[in-house]
């Protein structure tokens, strides 16, 4: 399970003073504790652990962003690019384009919200919504 992973690899980052990666796993961490606890109290699931990991890289990928205009030093800008590392390495595998493309075909959809469903209930978490997007126009269209 994920959680039990990014525990393991907080603790291990931690006793080798690894300050940025063990900084974003225990927030990481914190955060998907307190998204179970809302929930009702339930246990942590893999689905909690990717919708934090995605929040986080939307804040990292802005904070980037920034830096490539120039408008944080390079030492901050660093760390933005381990904790980008970090938390890619907890996502799944990312179809490619030809992944996609062959999955919407196989889907047999008409139109960009049928793909769109099909894709969310087989391959939710493996595509960017971007790509998947352009390339159902392109198979659809």
């Amino acid at each position: 399970m994920l959680f039990e992973r990014m525990q393991k690899e907080s603790l291990e980052a931690r006793k080798a003073r690894d300050t940025v990666k063990a900084g974003v796993l225990t927030t990481a961490i914190s955060q998907i504790k307190a998204l179970a606890i809302d929930d009702g109290h339930r246990a942590v699931t893999d689905a909690d652990v990717l919708k934090i990991v995605k929040q986080f890289l939307k804040g990292v990928e802005e904070n980037l962003a920034l830096a490539a205009q120039g408008k944080m030093d390079a030492v901050r800008a660093d760390a933005f690019k381990v904790e980008k590392d970090v938390l890619l390495s907890y996502l799944p595998q990312q179809m490619s384009a030809d992944d996609l493309k062959a999955a919407i075909q196989k889907s047999g959809a008409k139109n960009i919200g049928d793909v769109m469903k099909y894709l969310k209930a087989n391959h939710d978490g493996q595509y960017d919504g971007k790509l998947a997007s352009t390339v159902a126009k392109e198979v659809i269209g």
